[in-house]
């Protein structure tokens, strides 16, 4: 049995040769760091971290048989659409600086009209996997900027130094920050066994301190006192 190959008289190398061309123009994903943040149009500028390998002919060089792999750097994409969690009426959203690591993905089609109108939408280009329909997943870390302290037992929302600190464990949530503001029309506190409120300087219920307060009225007997002062 002859191959297809041999039927049609081509060789591997060429087939392989033409699949590495076809493959080399395929976007796919590729880590990126955030040279800047709108956050009125809620989108970013990413510098591409791996340079693209192509040939090109060094200086002087007559002809394209003197071509040479050369790692060129690929410009700034802009207008890149951040991935975060979110859905109707509620969003997880991060404070995305300059340097910010993320991976750049790119869609399989021009994604023009559905960014404009937010509705199904023809092609407006004909692109695919093309470098301007990227967006931005953010997550991926190198090695230099990897966390320390990582638990292993717990889901934890934290700053690098766990300075502040919302923590998930089994039966136990922790919450730590050097100030904490909890607002609410109505908020209830129930232990089933015992609530500890505890304050190193000053403990205050309704503007009074806990621990120091006086209250107006005091009498001897089986009088109730006044209120707090």
């Amino acid at each position: 049995m002859y191959s297809i190959q041999e039927r049609l008289g081509l060789s591997t190398e060429a087939i392989e040769g033409s699949a590495w061309q076809w493959a080399c123009m395929l976007r796919v994903a590729i880590p990126g760091k955030v040279l800047s943040f709108d956050t009125d149009k809620q989108v970013c500028v990413v510098q591409p971290m791996i340079q693209e390998l192509v040939l090109l002919p060094p200086p002087g060089a007559t002809n394209t048989s003197q071509n040479i792999p050369t790692s060129v750097t690929i410009k700034p994409i802009q207008d890149v659409i951040p991935i975060m969690m979110r859905v109707p009426g509620w969003s997880i959203t991060f404070p995305i600086s300059v340097g910010t690591e993320c991976l750049l993905i790119f869609a399989d089609m021009c994604i023009d009209g559905w960014w404009q109108s937010g509705n199904i939408s023809s092609q407006l280009d004909r692109r695919r996997h093309d470098l301007s329909d990227a967006f931005a997943l953010f997550g991926p870390w190198s090695q230099p900027n990897k966390i320390s302290n990582y638990s292993t037992s717990s889901l934890q929302i934290r700053s690098d130094d766990q300075a502040t600190l919302i923590e998930l464990a089994p039966n136990v949530i922790n919450i730590k920050a050097d100030t904490i503001t909890i607002q609410g029309k109505q908020i209830n506190i129930t232990g089933s066994t015992n609530v500890d409120i505890e304050g190193n300087s000053t403990t205050k219920i309704d503007g009074k301190v806990f621990i120091s307060h006086l209250h107006s009225g005091v009498s001897t007997g089986g009088s109730d006192t006044g209120p707090v002062v």
